[in-house]
């Protein structure tokens, strides 16, 4: 990108005829890397927007050259970060031939693998805007010369439509696709649906992790969607809303390299649409978009962990992704975690590490669900497993804060306590006012000492049964 001060004015009137025999690294060290930085990441510690791996210095060439001739004027996002600096116009200093040699210089340099640009380009450019006088606005140029859409990471990309009307994302797995297709460009589009309103879309694909590390996730959405990745939900935005940054969602996650199953549930209801989606390194600064559509420089907030401490269990007493609403959240010492449901009386999440990030509701006052901030979460169930005259009664914590919840049936009280030992989670179950029956549920990833086989217990009174909560 070029913006104010992209040329070292020099303090001279006329240009010398040994200026022209220059070649575009050094007319860009004369004039641009004063602002632009030799390396092209920007000068003064990014305080100018950098060139390096840029899309503005990408595609058609008659953005680049139009900001040269005619100056930028007003905020502008680069490589994910705001400025707001102006570029004054230049085409009145710079000869046609001394642009056309800059601006090759700059889309071949520092990662940048644009083509060549002639002076006859810029002439030609030159003379199509010559009626032109204001500076041109990020909004404006873009709107004339998008940058290009670039095949994304994603292989195996196939997209499935769904027509029908919902509050919620619902199960897709249930229901009948209308259509599916294969997305050769990796590029999440919603034109792949030929519906405008009431419809739903799933895209299935592999993300391709070059490198084990820590990956930053983006999803914004108008109206709901949701992210999981090798089977595991971890992004969703609820309900119908716009796509504006207000609803965003954000998350870390750690990947090993190699192929990861990614998987986009959405719905679009009545009115505005829009889905996006982005990743990055978290050593990196530039978002790499999943989606036709970019969010307008998401940032994403230190993450302030909930945790155990000093031997103690952490309580959260506030919405947990996957839950319910009345959801009771507990993070052992060990890293092994519990979200309860005071409203289905029983178990909804378990995960193992970190347990839950407070940042969202601290420092931003978001209303949304908090997902589990660890890995290998697992869900338990999400429908009650007790009579419909069952009633949740409170529960208590011991003195190393771990939790018994209480539970009316009628005369029966049923108690459910739970801890952390090496790594597992164990659950005490005790009924009195006599015996009773509990749903147990065996998903995928763990196993349950106690219970192996089974799908439910029976309980005699005041006879505790044990079960041992132990991933696979």
């Amino acid at each position: 990108m070029f913006f104010r001060h992209f040329f070292l004015l020099l303090k001279v009137a006329v240009l010398t005829p040994s200026l022209f025999a220059q070649d575009g690294g050094q007319l860009y060290t004369l004039y641009c890397s004063a602002c632009h930085g030799a390396d092209g990441l920007g000068a003064t510690g990014g305080a100018f927007p950098p060139l390096a791996e840029s899309s503005w210095v990408d595609g058609d060439p008659d953005r680049a050259i139009k900001i040269v001739l005619n100056g930028l004027n007003g905020p502008v996002e680069v490589s994910g970060k705001t400025y707001n600096l102006e570029m004054p116009p230049q085409g009145a200093m710079l000869q046609d031939e001394q642009i056309a040699a800059i601006l090759t210089f700059v889309r071949s340099s520092w990662g940048n693998q644009a083509p060549a640009i002639t002076s006859a380009q810029v002439k030609a450019t030159r003379a199509a805007n010559t009626a032109r006088k204001n500076w041109w606005t990020a909004e404006e140029i873009l709107k004339l010369h998008p940058f290009p859409i670039q095949k994304t990471i994603l292989t195996d990309l196939t997209s499935q439509v769904y027509q029908g009307v919902w509050k919620y994302v619902p199960d897709f797995k249930t229901l009948k696709a209308k259509n599916i297709e294969e997305e050769h460009d990796g590029i999440i589009s919603l034109k792949d649906s030929s519906y405008e309103n009431d419809y739903g879309m799933v895209w299935d694909a592999k993300f391709e992790i070059p490198t084990k590390g820590e990956y930053l996730f983006y999803l914004d959405a108008d109206d709901a969607g949701r992210i999981l990745i090798d089977d595991e939900l971890v992004l969703e935005i609820l309900g119908t809303g716009p796509l504006n940054g207000s609803r965003a969602q954000k998350c870390i996650i750690e990947l090993d390299k190699g192929s990861h199953r990614f998987r986009v549930e959405y719905i679009q209801n009545q009115g505005n649409k829009g889905l996006a989606i982005g990743w990055r390194p978290s050593s990196k600064k530039k978002w790499n978009w999943l989606t036709e559509q970019v969010a307008k420089s998401p940032t994403l907030q230190e993450p302030i962990l909930i945790e155990a401490s000093n031997g103690r269990a952490a309580i959260h007493r506030n919405f947990i992704l996957g839950t319910s609403p009345r959801a009771i959240g507990v993070g052992f010492p060990g890293g092994v975690n519990l979200a309860y449901s005071a409203d289905d009386l029983g178990p909804a999440l378990i995960w193992k590490g970190p347990f839950i990030d407070g940042a969202k509701k601290w420092l931003e006052r978001g209303t949304a669900d908090s997902p589990p901030a660890g890995e290998k979460v697992i869900k338990l169930s999400d429908a009650r497993s007790l009579p419909s005259q069952a009633r949740f009664r409170g529960y208590k914590l011991d003195a190393q804060g771990n939790p018994t919840f209480s539970v009316q049936i009628g005369k029966q009280y049923l108690l459910d306590s739970w801890h952390a030992e090496s790594g597992t989670l164990v659950r005490k179950l005790t009924v009195t006012g006599g015996p009773l029956e509990i749903k147990i549920a065996q998903p995928p990833g763990i196993s349950i000492e106690g219970a192996v086989g089974k799908s439910a217990v029976k309980l005699n009174p005041d006879q505790p049964v044990t079960l041992t909560y132990r991933w696979n």
